[in-house]
């Protein structure tokens, strides 16, 4: 059982697809305006489950949808 309610996630996933499947994690976080404390733990949620990959960079990284 997951600890990431299905709206998190269906938002976080709806914003992704909104972008072309790609965005700069600070991006996301603006669009969506959730804090870091709440976005984070989310997105870290959804790699694990293979929904999505985050790239560590330079700007704070990049989130991608996995196809």
């Amino acid at each position: 059982m997951t600890s990431l309610s299905q709206s998190m996630r269906d938002h976080i996933l709806q914003m992704l697809e909104r972008n072309g499947g790609k965005m700069e994690r600070a991006s996301l976080r603006r669009k969506i305006g959730w804090r870091y404390a709440v976005l984070d733990p989310a997105l870290e949620e959804l790699e694990k489950e293979g929904r999505i990959k985050i790239t560590l960079g330079r700007q704070g990284g990049s989130i991608s949808l996995k196809k």
